[in-house]
């Protein structure tokens, strides 16, 4: 019987992706399955797929305030969920 390993057909296709940081301007060469119809050239004079996402402290202290407010909504409101 022969063994037919499906892990790696079954995966998403990975390839090498900017994801550039819109708060603070910085960019990241890494390997996802995600793509973009946007482009960017690479240091390596290579052009990539560039996803745009929001990565820096200021973004990530936003959101946790906004948790925090809904939090106590939810509280002052006594649904506690």
């Amino acid at each position: 019987m022969q063994h037919t390993d499906h892990r790696h057909s079954d995966s998403p296709q990975q390839h090498l992706v900017v994801f550039r940081d819109q708060s603070a301007g910085l960019r990241y060469l890494t390997r996802s399955t995600r793509t973009s119809e946007h482009t960017t050239t690479w240091e390596d004079g290579n052009i990539y797929p560039v996803v745009e996402v929001d990565l820096s402290s200021a973004a990530h202290f936003a959101r946790k305030a906004g948790k925090a407010d809904r939090k106590r909504r939810r509280e002052l409101a006594g649904t506690s969920a």
